[in-house]
């Protein structure tokens, strides 16, 4: 997975963006009705998503789905990558007053995502979600004193073998 995803993803050639909030969800993100059911070799996703910066021109979506409903809630939710553009999937931008929509829904409707698509193992996701956010408050709390931009073309260049030492070309 870091082979495929990374170094498209920091050259900026994959778009990604969160798939977590619920409408019915409030501010519990583990309170998630979003289903994911294994079919074999793939998981079926069935469910909403809300407030969602950039969804509509996204590439990729991390997606957090409930995968076994008889757990306690934080137990039974997985972290997956799925490719927008996967059947079933719809991003609407949800317009303001202003008529600018900086927040998209996303409805899910019998998506298969392959198994192989999972971040973390089954039932894990809470934990990858908690990672996620972690790294997101660090780098909107911590401006200046967290990663920075020499330290994301170091990741460029381990994980995707960069030839060109400036990639910002």
């Amino acid at each position: 997975q870091k082979s495929r995803y990374l170094l498209p993803m920091l050259r900026g050639d994959e778009v990604w963006c969160q798939l977590f909030s619920e409408p019915d969800a409030g501010s519990d993100l583990a309170n998630i009705s979003t289903r994911a059911v294994r079919d074999g070799d793939e998981f079926v996703v069935t469910g909403q998503k809300v407030w969602t910066s950039g969804a509509t021109d996204s590439d990729w979506g991390i997606l957090l789905a409930r995968t076994d409903p008889d757990v306690p809630k934080h137990k039974g939710i997985t972290y997956f990558l799925v490719d927008m553009t996967t059947p079933g999937v719809e991003a609407k931008p949800l317009r303001q007053i202003t008529g600018v929509a900086h927040f998209n829904e996303t409805f899910l409707s019998d998506v298969h995502i392959p198994a192989d698509n999972l971040l973390g193992g089954l039932n894990n996701g809470w934990a990858v979600a908690q990672t996620t956010l972690m790294n997101e408050r660090a780098a909107i709390g911590n401006v200046g004193t967290g990663i920075n931009f020499a330290d994301w073309i170091e990741l460029a260049r381990h994980y995707g073998k960069l030839a060109d030492p400036d990639i910002r070309q």
